[in-house]
């Protein structure tokens, strides 16, 4: 039996698996939250929807806590998927996918690592795209880019992000908060360092090292 990239038969077989966030500081600062616009309208072709929902609903899953236990059998049945154990059933296919294109990876035998922001698509997975939605594409990139947009932009998510540092949010839920709200990921990178800076005093570097620490214990 053929097991999926980079999907151990562990997994595969498993009804049950551990989920946390995939930390990447390149991709994240940049990236795009599995519900957003972003993922819905350009990444949906490459990953296929089962795949996509999957990701949307780790990225809910994991909104509130850094690691949580999840059967893979009720996922399957939320997401309208079989899970008949083994690597030849849709749900693990599924996650197998998220593996190939990288949003996931396996760490251990039974702990699935998920990507809570997803690249821009590649320049090869763009060309595969049909013409129409490489062109939405492209004026999503002009809009989405736009130096105007990011000045306006950074003053409240500044604001946004120091109430959300205040109360008790981690970097990566208050990144996770913002991103909700549909602002740039630029904007959103360095309004949640600001404000982790301004209550706390030690750099996004050192905290993000911190909180992914934490996560592996």
């Amino acid at each position: 039996m053929t097991v999926p990239v980079n999907l151990p038969p562990t997994i595969a077989n498993s009804e049950v698996i551990t989920l946390i966030p995939w930390l990447d500081q390149r991709v994240d600062a940049f990236g795009h939250d599995p519900r957003s616009t972003y993922v819905e309208q350009f990444w949906l072709a490459t990953l296929g929807p089962a795949t996509t929902w999957f990701l949307r609903h780790c990225a809910d899953q994991l909104d509130e806590v850094a690691s949580t236990a999840v059967n893979l059998r009720e996922t399957a049945s939320a997401l309208g998927l079989g899970h008949e154990g083994g690597a030849r059933s849709a749900m693990a296919r599924t996650v197998g996918r998220a593996c190939r294109f990288r949003a996931a990876r396996s760490v251990g035998s039974n702990t699935l690592a998920v990507r809570l922001r997803l690249p821009q698509l590649s320049r090869r997975q763009l060309n595969r795209l049909p013409k129409p939605v490489q062109r939405r594409h492209t004026e999503f990139l002009e809009n989405y880019l736009c130096p105007d947009i990011v000045v306006r932009q950074q003053p409240r998510a500044r604001r946004l992000a120091s109430g959300l540092i205040e109360c008790g949010d981690t970097i990566s839920e208050a990144e996770r908060q913002l991103a909700g709200m549909e602002f740039h990921p630029a904007v959103i990178a360095e309004a949640v360092q600001w404000a982790w800076c301004l209550h706390h005093g030690p750099s996004l570097d050192a905290a993000m090292t911190a909180e992914s620490e934490r996560q592996m214990v």
